[in-house]
């Protein structure tokens, strides 16, 4: 992140971001008086860019600000998410449905990238925003992949908005599937768990039918949320620019040109974390300030998304994304008799 850190440099970019933050505050402190969350502060952050963009409210000496959260506070805050990651789990949680996540992860992208991009013709980084939003954890994958693919305001604004009203859709809608295909609760856990958008989500769609169901389809969504990793990683080699590839070989600056700053910072406190350097509590703690600063870019993010544009590819992204919950569904019902 290459920022000129001088005067100028504040007295232009701080009412913007401070302007961001207290937005994100007032956030989290509502949020924290309320018991049923139905959507989450990322989403409600973006809600409230959006319609103060969208309502015309001029943005003035903010307008840099803005800017600068939207990128360069949400890599920071990317890196950070390592500190929470414990790679010992991944291999804990059973084998089996580690399987079913990763098919379930790639036939997603799949989904996403030949049915959006292909036939659908969206722009590649919004199918790829689609894919990984409902392939691993909803609203939080989005953000961590934007940067990474170079993806702008609209593709994310998109991506989240149409996902995150499907997804709370489910909340209303999955537990139906019980008593249709009569699922038992570790069997809808593992449904849930696989196709549900956004972890807040996951935990409200299946504690209404039991506590196992809640239990289980929590553990499928953190392992999905784990693998969001190496998935970052195929996707920043897949996005390299065409400069990338005519530049020379030599290995350490290839790794570098793949992994952008926060990617390897984040590969670092997860390692940290995973050894013990620091324990879970601070990892937790420092997840958390994470949070805040992913709320504190995505007010930034609404600030600069034009509903108009969103209007134009809403139909295929929500088509896109149907097709996607419905092949996890599926993977989720089959998967289940033989786990």
């Amino acid at each position: 992140m290459r920022v000129n850190m001088n005067k100028d440099f504040f007295v232009s970019n701080s009412p913007g971001i401070l302007f961001c933050a207290f937005l994100a505050v007032i956030i989290h402190i509502v949020f924290t008086q309320i018991e049923t969350k139905i959507v989450d502060t990322l989403l409600t952050g973006l809600l409230i860019g959006v319609i103060l963009k969208n309502f015309k409210v001029p943005l003035g000496r903010f307008e840099k600000g803005v800017k600068f959260s939207g990128k360069h506070i949400l890599e920071f805050a990317v890196m950070l998410m390592g500190a929470s990651i414990f790679l010992p789990d991944l291999f804990e949680n059973g084998f089996k449905i580690f399987l079913v996540i990763v098919f379930g992860i790639i036939g997603s992208m799949l989904i996403s990238y030949i049915l959006g991009h292909k036939i659908f013709k969206l722009d590649k980084k919004l199918a790829t925003l689609v894919g990984v939003g409902n392939s691993i954890c909803g609203n939080s994958a989005v953000a961590v992949v934007a940067p990474v693919i170079k993806a702008n305001s609209t593709q994310i604004g998109a991506a989240i908005g149409i996902s995150a009203i499907l997804g709370a859709s489910q909340i209303i809608l999955l537990p139906l599937l019980v008593p249709v295909f009569g699922l038992e609760d570790f069997q809808y856990g593992i449904v849930a768990g696989l196709s549900v958008y956004a972890v807040a989500q996951v935990v409200a769609a299946s504690s209404i039918i039991s506590p196992m169901s809640a239990d289980v389809a929590t553990l499928v969504k953190l392992t999905r949320v784990i693998l969001l990793a190496p998935l970052v990683l195929v996707l920043r080699v897949f996005f390299k620019s065409e400069n990338d590839e005519n530049k020379d070989n030599n290995f350490s600056s290839s790794i570098l040109k793949f992994l952008p700053w926060f990617v390897i910072g984040f590969i670092i406190l997860s390692a940290l974390r995973s050894i013990e350097i620091f324990d879970k509590d601070l990892g937790l703690n420092i997840r958390s300030f994470a949070k805040y600063l992913f709320v504190l870019s995505m007010v930034a993010i609404g600030l600069t998304v034009d509903l108009k544009e969103i209007a134009k590819v809403g139909p295929k992204v929500a088509f896109t994304i149907i097709a996607i919950i419905v092949f996890m569904i599926t993977l989720g019902i089959v998967s289940s008799n033989f786990i």
